[in-house]
């Protein structure tokens, strides 16, 4: 041992050796020497242990290397220590932007061995924590159908951005009973950069964008460009725009056209219960008459609407109505049908009067006073031919026109006095003499019995009458023939 090398301990155990002392044999002097040497090597020895002690301590350390995020950040002996600084950190960051911080920050450890001097200082690894940290602040992020749309600093900023955009489409006077949005919205917590959390105005402008969304519709029916740009709220020039190799002259059933229509970002579909009133259109029925001709009607009573209050969901699409449920319906006036009648006789025409079975409506009322025929002329006192039918009324009884036709001559004419001639068409005229005023004139179209004129006795007269003449190709024929 090293001890042993010690030149005055050498000495001293050669001295004992070269005394041969032994312990019963010594003196109580001899004793005494002997302790002393004992506790003196004793001392030696301590001192010796200890300075060996020292020259044996290790110059490496068995720590925790810390890892931030995979990246190599120190060593510590202990990983609380890493734990509390990163804390540190984070809440720091948290007071800065007054949010609440996310959690994202990977922190591992490895135990690994490293010289002394390697260990990490408090302000090295802060240091590094400050360089690889992720300081994340956790913001509510507005989903539209998994679409970001816009990333605020609180939920309640994002709930109320929806409220804004709903609000627009809420009306007063109806009552609500739903109003969601059209596409799939969500309200998530996002741990995002502070850099991208955006304020409520800058959200609110972005929803006031529009974005088109295009497709195709088909042409059915009688459709056209005016009726399908009302039903999908878009310009008629916006439409023939989209559509420049249609001509909006030449739509046909089956043709394909292009449309586009504007749509928000999110779209509110609200359902309002609503009370409205809503007129009940009468109907027509129609009866037979066989005392007039088919081409004549009359109305027996005339139609009345009628009255209803309706209850009903109105389902809206960012205001604009998509459809209607009737919830119920309650008449409060029943409708008064309306009935017309209508002749069943054969219609009245020129050439079923040429043939002998038609009727003309007769022109005028009063008492006949001359038939067709021989007869002794009321002035000349000659037997003479009658080639009309006289009816005798009262100065300025109403004249009608027998059936429709051309007004072919008006004015005096020898003994008729005033008289109006109608062209019937198939060689048929009917004749109007000795009136006293006169309503239309020549060229005129008049309709089965329009008035035309006045009684009179203008002309060879004897008194106020109307002469009436019916001819088939110029020949005079007895009118009792063709009328009613």
């Amino acid at each position: 041992m090293r001890i042993f090398q010690n030149p005055v301990l050498k000495k001293l155990v050669s001295k004992c050796t070269s005394y041969k002392i032994s312990i019963c044999q010594a003196s109580l002097r001899q004793m005494s020497v002997l302790i002393l040497l004992i506790l003196f090597l004793s001392s030696f020895m301590i001192d010796n242990i200890q300075a060996a002690s020292l020259d044996a301590e290790p110059d490496t350390l068995t720590v925790q290397k810390v890892m931030l995020n995979g990246n190599e950040s120190g060593y510590v002996c202990d990983q609380t220590s890493a734990e509390i600084i990163m804390d540190e950190i984070l809440d720091e960051a948290a007071t800065r932007f007054n949010m609440e911080i996310a959690d994202g920050n990977v922190l591992s450890f490895e135990e690994t061995s490293i010289s002394r001097e390697d260990l990490s200082t408090k302000d090295v690894l802060e240091g590094s924590f400050r360089k690889y940290a992720k300081i994340l602040v956790n913001a509510y992020t507005i989903f539209a159908d998994d679409v970001s749309i816009g990333t605020l600093k609180s939920e309640e900023e994002a709930q109320q951005i929806l409220n804004n955009v709903k609000s627009q489409y809420l009306s007063d006077e109806e009552v609500l009973e739903d109003a969601q949005f059209q596409e799939d919205v969500k309200v998530l917590e996002t741990p995002v950069n502070l850099t991208q959390v955006q304020t409520m105005e800058e959200v609110e402008a972005e929803l006031e964008k529009k974005q088109e969304a295009f497709e195709e519709y088909t042409i059915q029916g009688d459709d056209n460009f005016w009726s399908i740009s009302q039903d999908y709220k878009i310009k008629m020039d916006d439409l023939v725009k989209m559509n420049e190799d249609k001509d909006p002259k030449k739509l046909r059933e089956g043709m394909v056209i292009r449309l586009s229509y504007p749509k928000s970002i999110l779209n509110v579909v609200t359902k309002e219960l609503t009370k409205y009133e809503e007129q009940i259109p009468y109907e027509t029925f129609t009866e037979k008459d066989d005392s007039m001709y088919t081409n004549e009607s009359k109305v027996i009573r005339e139609g009345q609407e009628g009255k209803k209050v309706i209850e009903a969901n109105i389902i809206r699409v960012n205001g604009v109505e998509k459809d209607r449920e009737i919830t119920s319906e309650v008449v409060v006036l029943e409708p008064v049908n309306k009935i017309i009648a209508r002749g069943t006789k054969k219609e009245v025409t020129a050439a079923s009067i040429a043939r002998g079975y038609g009727k003309f409506k007769t022109p005028t009322s009063g008492r006949i006073t001359s038939r067709f025929g021989k007869r002794t002329h009321p002035i000349t006192r000659r037997w003479t031919m009658h080639s009309g039918l006289d009816i005798a009324n009262s100065k300025g009884t109403a004249i009608y026109a027998a059936e429709s036709g051309t007004i072919s001559a008006t004015g005096w004419q020898g003994g008729y006095g005033k008289r109006i001639e109608i062209d019937h068409g198939a060689g048929i005229t009917t004749l109007y003499a000795h009136l006293s005023s006169i309503k239309v004139s020549s060229g005129d179209s008049v309709s089965r019995g329009d008035l035309i004129g006045y009684m009179g006795s203008t002309g060879n007269s004897t008194g106020p009458h109307l002469h009436f003449e019916v001819r088939i190709d110029g020949v005079a024929r007895n009118p009792q023939k063709y009328l009613n």
